[in-house]
């Protein structure tokens, strides 16, 4: 008798439980940033980071809205096609870096480029040295 009156009301509050979970994952859903607000973020980090002028602050945030609209494009036109859309991420990550460093200084870029390699874990030996990543490879190759 106990082990019933236990299953009935397990059977009522599962769905009440599941319900409350579900309910911040609904939340988070709708409290992403638009790619608007997310460029403005990137930028920001640009601006306080590498003392971008306002001239820079402008370009570099097209050129963030752009890549982020890009992305978010490929990602529906190859959500069938992991290979293709790896592809045009790379595409988009290039182009990007192109017209960055088309918009920086030349110090500015370095600093961008490390504060880059720091976040992506590239460890600190092979940071902005050409023949130590040439030497990695060849070893990456070879296994």
């Amino acid at each position: 008798m106990k082990k019933i009156v236990f299953a009935i009301a397990f059977a009522f509050a599962a769905p009440a439980a599941f319900a409350q979970v579900q309910q911040p994952q609904a939340k988070a859903a709708q409290a992403q940033p638009s790619l608007e607000q997310r460029a403005e973020a990137i930028t920001a980090g640009f601006t306080k980071n590498l003392r971008l002028s306002p001239q820079q602050t402008q370009k570099v945030y097209t050129i963030n809205l752009t890549s982020l609209k890009n992305a978010e494009e490929a990602k529906l036109k190859y959500k069938n096609n992991p290979k293709k859309l790896v592809n045009q991420m790379d595409m988009i990550s290039q182009t990007r870096l192109s017209q960055l460093k088309d918009v920086l200084t030349p110090h500015q870029f370095q600093q961008y480029q490390q504060r880059r390699e720091e976040k992506m874990g590239v460890p600190s030996q092979m940071q902005s040295n050409p023949a130590a990543r040439q030497q990695n490879a060849a070893y990456q190759d070879s296994y």
